[in-house]
């Protein structure tokens, strides 16, 4: 049975930093540019967006067809607890199906995909959707803060409908030490930069493709193009050479400068970029690297891919789509620079049984129509009588989740945790239904009544360490 990408989708956020711009605060250089999330995106947040867009290219139109959801990423938020349930009642899946985290490495996500493929032959799944989601922390003023940026693909993986066969796989792996962050590290750190690209990086990519290449019975010629894990361009630049590889092979999987080392979602994005303009019969290597161990994937394109192109944002579309920030403002986003004052309390612990009722609502969006009036109350568990009407009877649905400005308020002083200045929209969504939610990525100068917004996930607020998400308006950005 062969296992292959039935649809797969990106997201990277919308502000981007100039290393240049942080090279300079300490003296140092830098070129390109690295993918930042704002205050209110994490791994979870863009996971969700790459997520929506993979099923949409894969096609989908059930969400209840998907049996598994395995996410991979280098930037779990809690110790002891998963926010896999966000996705999942964000996406709408089943309640029966299967779940799984991989995490403490950038190859956390191919770890996933095998997983994945795994049950897949075995039976046990049809459709099962693979995430890598990263932006990991670094101290200020270091290596990596110049290299660290942000961004999330997902596969949709089967054996039916696919785009693209994943025809084998290899693995090279030792107990080697490059990049750790323990329990007690607030962030990432690196022993030796030179040792870990010798040592690490390079050994263990040249080896997992030359067993790759050996158990296919291929030479590095026949294979059309290249992503390679992308911690930094010189990285892979060092490894193609010794490996033979020519520039045109790596070229559009090598998305370093655009977005820095996206960690988990790297692979990912280099695997989106090519399959973006690939042809039916082009060869794929996919090698990732992390913590010792590295993935060799060979893949082959079908011709399946030319009839999905139309349900595929495209990679460039993101990458074109970004707004710059300066370092001062990188520092808050990333939390580095911060008022010394205590975040405003919620009114509602996020731990509170009543927000574990609604988070299926209010993470999916599920508005109550009234039977009597029409009116749509929402969230369903809070509005057990219509608030227009008085009506006791409902059909639930889902809200659209685009919609154009109705009216709006901007609150300038925001305590921490919030951005600031901080929007709160009342939009008509193309559904009809008039919607109440904060604002984001869009300044006080650029709001105006009738501009185009979607809702999109992202995280609210936190509480004693414990996230609480929910939606908010955006501007549209395609």
């Amino acid at each position: 049975m062969a296992v292959g990408i039935a649809g797969y989708g990106v997201y990277i956020p919308k502000y981007r930093i100039q290393r240049e711009d942080i090279a300079k605060a300490w003296g140092g250089r830098g070129r390109g540019e690295n993918a930042v999330p704002n205050e209110n995106e994490d791994a979870i947040t863009m996971a969700v967006e790459a997520s929506f867009n993979a099923i949409e290219h894969a096609g989908l139109d059930d969400i209840k067809t998907l049996d598994a959801i395995y996410f991979g990423t280098d930037s779990a938020l809690d110790i002891e607890h998963s926010y896999m349930g966000v996705i999942a009642e964000t996406l709408g899946t089943r309640p029966d199906i299967d779940i799984l985290d991989f995490t403490s490495s950038p190859r956390a996500s191919v770890a996933a995909i095998k997983a994945c493929m795994d049950a897949v032959e075995a039976g046990r799944i049809k459709y099962g959707l693979v995430i890598g989601s990263d932006f990991r922390t670094s101290s200020s003023g270091s290596n990596l803060e110049l290299t660290f940026g942000a961004g999330a693909g997902a596969l949709v993986l089967s054996s039916v409908n696919t785009i693209a066969n994943i025809i084998d796989t290899y693995t090279y792996s030792t107990n080697f030490r490059d990049r750790w962050r323990s329990v007690g590290d607030s962030y990432v750190r690196d022993y030796e930069p030179r040792f870990t690209r010798e040592y690490g990086y390079s050994r263990h990519i040249i080896n997992s493709v030359k067993g790759l290449m050996a158990k296919s019975d291929l030479t590095i010629d026949k294979i059309g193009h290249i992503v390679f894990q992308q911690p930094d361009e010189r990285f892979v630049r060092t490894v193609a050479k010794k490996l033979n590889v020519t520039p045109e092979q790596i070229e559009l999987g090598l998305l370093f400068q655009h977005t820095g080392d996206t960690g988990a979602g790297s692979i990912f994005l280099g695997l989106s970029a090519i399959l973006d303009r690939a042809r039916p019969d082009d060869r794929i290597l996919a090698v990732s690297y992390g913590s010792g161990v590295s993935d060799a994937l060979l893949l082959i394109v079908n011709s399946h891919i030319e009839t999905k192109r139309d349900n595929c944002k495209p990679l460039d579309s993101y990458l074109a789509s970004k707004s710059y920030i300066d370092y001062n403002r990188y520092m808050k986003i990333t939390g580095k620079l911060k008022k010394a004052e205590n975040p405003a309390r919620m009114g509602i612990s996020p731990l509170s049984p009543m927000l574990w009722r609604a988070g299926a609502e209010m993470y999916r969006l599920i508005g109550a129509k009234c039977i009597e009036c029409g009116y749509v109350n929402f969230p369903p568990s809070e509005r057990k009588i219509c608030i227009r009407c008085g009506g006791l009877e409902f059909k639930e649905g889902l809200l659209s989740r685009k919609g154009r400005i109705h009216t709006y308020c901007i609150n300038y002083y925001m305590p921490a945790g919030f951005e600031s200045p901080l929007p709160i929209i009342i939009a008509d969504l193309d559904d009809g239904v008039r919607h109440r939610a904060l604002g984001t990525e869009m300044t006080p100068d650029e709001i105006n009544i009738d501009m185009p917004v979607e809702l999109v996930l992202r995280n609210i607020a936190s509480e004693e360490n414990v996230k609480q998400y929910g939606n908010v308006f955006r501007p549209v950005r395609f």
